[in-house]
């Protein structure tokens, strides 16, 4: 939810492209001024050259090399500012289940477009229930509401994600306060750019193929709760982010750094983009309940 608005599906990219981005290759494998991209590339136009450049050309034989992984995980939490207790016949579960006030968590910061899924498909529902069970929230119910996040994407040099998650909701309401919890079903992610990073994007994320619930490599769960103390109410969010990326080993080659800092700088940048995205989110849920109050 909260997250789950821009990191969500883009989480794979924010945090491997930031890695990987700018093109970067090692030293000790290619002089600077030469170009790798693979030979589906006929000509130097796909990278965007006009010089003479030195070109690297990576075979079939590289890319069907085994297979590799780097894994990124994150959590965050954040607590609103105090707000005061409803009065006036008002309450806050009342608040909690006003679906127009609870859409804020999804727009993230503001740029997200949500809309959503009537009717979702018995498919969508079996994906939610299986990352349910893999994030630890609560399995959907036939009442529960799924919703459609586009981001407005995520610009890096010579290429742009666009990326669109499919988001189940759930209110729960057996506890002493409501509960509000969002997991992530399934995402796809839309590179657009310079051919050969945008072939590079598509082996690192799987974006150029057909994702089953077995290839998500995404997986997000939000909650966000209210606490009452001392006549006052604070809602806390609390996200959690598993990012298990499976690509050709060869391309463990270009990265700048090692495998294991890699996933150390991947999972720093996605807690900064949990934190982006989260925080904004809490505070226009807040100001949403002070106009409920009014």
């Amino acid at each position: 939810m909260v997250r789950l608005s821009t990191v969500l599906s883009n989480i794979a990219l924010l945090t491997t492209l930031s890695t990987v981005l700018p093109f970067n290759v090692k030293p000790s494998l290619a002089p600077k001024n030469i170009h790798i991209f693979h030979k589906s590339c006929h000509d130097r136009s796909c990278l965007g050259m006009t010089n003479d450049a030195d070109v690297a050309v990576l075979s079939d034989k590289d890319t069907k090399e085994s297979t590799t992984s780097l894994q990124f995980v994150g959590s965050f939490t954040h607590k609103s500012e105090p707000a005061p207790l409803p009065g006036n016949g008002k309450d806050i579960n009342n608040f909690f289940s006003q679906k127009e006030k609870s859409r804020v968590l999804l727009e993230g910061s503001g740029g997200n477009l949500v809309a959503p899924i009537e009717n979702p498909t018995s498919v969508i529902r079996q994906r939610w229930e299986k990352e349910a069970k893999f994030m630890g929230s609560a399995p959907p119910s036939s009442d529960d509401n799924m919703y459609m996040v586009t981001t407005t994407g995520v610009k890096f040099p010579g290429i742009k994600m666009n990326s669109i998650a499919t988001i189940g909701t759930k209110l729960i309401l057996s506890g002493d306060y409501p509960e509000y919890q969002a997991t992530m079903a399934m995402d796809e992610t839309k590179p657009e750019g310079l051919r050969p990073l945008v072939w590079i994007v598509n082996k690192l994320t799987g974006a150029s193929k057909e994702k089953s619930a077995e290839d998500q490599t995404t997986h997000a769960f939000t909650r966000v709760s209210a606490e009452v103390s001392n006549g006052e109410v604070i809602f806390k969010a609390e996200s959690n982010l598993v990012v298990d990326l499976k690509f050709p080993s060869f391309l463990l080659k270009i990265l700048p750094v090692s495998k294991e800092k890699a996933e150390e700088q991947g999972s720093e940048a996605l807690l900064k983009a949990l934190e982006k995205d989260v925080v904004p989110a809490i505070n226009n849920f807040r100001e949403e309940y002070i106009k409920y109050l009014s």
